[in-house]
């Protein structure tokens, strides 16, 4: 394991670009990032807690832009990346008494790399992309009566996506005399995945349970593990003419199991305390926000009109022996009188991997709701 790490660091040092969240495990599937604001609790449109969306009042539009930087670091070897992703849009249509439905589209995993290395010995080029992603119509509604602090909703999870790579090595007359490579032969590599899930259609859905009060609110969420697979079809290529007949193989892993839960408290009258605890298999991700809320009223002055906060957060990643620290300031602006809502957050953090190396990153995430002649939702008071 090491040796192959320290192989793949040194490839790396010689990268032409690359965007991924992560150098670690940049190949792996697991889990996505922990949480680096606490819409799961409050507001927002939230994959893990589609309940809370049957207390929102007004149709509503959103869309997440994110950029990161990571440098990654082993021994006295250094890398860093860009990474400008979209990775998330939503849409929540409310039918008052009849429930809400929603609609989101959430970029699970995301790497897009290109790497060479060519020194004396060696002439290698490698490209990858990958991409998973899940579209999830969501349904929730309110409880009748003297329920209707609480709310139920259900997810339902539909994956795809699809890879591609090409491994290219050659041309050199280094391989030795006795060596069919000594002929300068260039030798690609190619290979295309498609994934799907392979499982019982009834574990994509997923369940979350909301209480809302004016001043505090409450959820637990879950959504079991699947099964998923990935159809790869290979090709192995001499020179620029000369193809192998193709093979086809299919790789298969699970998702985990997600267990989410969260708590929001709001006191003097625009405080607010916001903790998510979110459990995947054995691996957890905890997160603590503070904040400061506005009156959203066009004509109060910017820092009255204006939300402002900061949260840390901890997780456990996909690979065993890796973690997360991070940390970000956040500001939610309201922009006209339609109630157009701009969020930003400034973030960064340090990953912790053991048998790997270490990360530390940075970057800011922009939340577009009410884009147009879309309204944001104010919640039941």
């Amino acid at each position: 394991m090491h040796f192959t790490n320290n192989i793949f660091f040194a490839i790396l040092i010689s990268v032409c670009a690359s965007t991924a969240a992560s150098l670690i495990g940049a190949n792996a599937l697991g889990m996505d990032q922990a949480p680096k604001n606490a819409a799961t609790v409050r507001n927002g449109f939230a994959p893990l807690n589609p309940a809370a969306n049957a207390f929102e009042n007004k149709t509503k539009f959103g869309v997440v832009i994110q950029y990161e930087n990571t440098s990654a670091q082993k021994e006295n070897n250094s890398i860093s990346l860009n990474s400008f992703t979209m990775p998330s849009m939503y849409m929540l249509l409310p039918f008052g008494s009849w429930g809400t439905l929603g609609i989101g589209l959430n970029e699970m995993y995301f790497a897009n790399n290109r790497l060479e290395l060519e020194d004396e010995i060696s002439n290698i080029s490698y490209l990858s992309r990958l991409g998973l992603y899940e579209f999830t119509p969501s349904y929730s509604i309110r409880l009748p009566l003297f329920l209707s602090d609480f709310a139920i909703g259900t997810s339902y999870r539909i994956f795809f996506g699809n890879s591609y790579s090409t491994l290219t090595r050659g041309n050199n007359k280094d391989w030795g005399e006795d060596s069919w490579m000594a002929n300068n032969v260039m030798i690609t590599e190619k290979k295309r995945g498609t994934y799907s899930s392979g499982d019982d259609w009834l574990k994509n859905f997923g369940y979350s349970l909301h209480f809302h009060k004016k001043s505090i609110d409450y959820f637990v969420s879950y959504f079991p593990s699947v099964q998923m697979q990935k159809e790869i079809i290979e090709n192995i290529q001499f020179s620029n003419i000369d193809t192998l007949q193709s093979s086809k193989s299919v790789e298969k892993f699970k998702l985990p199991k997600h267990l989410a839960s969260g708590i929001h408290f709001r006191f003097m009258q625009n405080q607010n305390l916001s903790l998510v605890y979110e459990q995947q298999n054995d691996a957890f991700s905890g997160l603590a926000e503070y904040k400061l809320t506005g009156t959203g009223l066009y004509y109060s002055p910017f820092l009255k009109r204006n939300n402002f906060g900061a949260n840390v957060w901890y997780s456990e990643k996909y690979l065993k022996d890796v973690n997360e620290y991070g940390a970000s300031l956040l500001s939610d602006m309201w922009l006209g009188r339609r109630g157009t809502l701009v969020g930003l957050s400034l973030f960064g953090g340090y990953r912790q991997a053991k048998d790997y190396w270490d990360e530390l990153f940075f970057g800011f995430e922009v939340t577009l709701t009410g884009v147009g002649n879309w309204g944001t939702s104010a919640r039941r008071r």
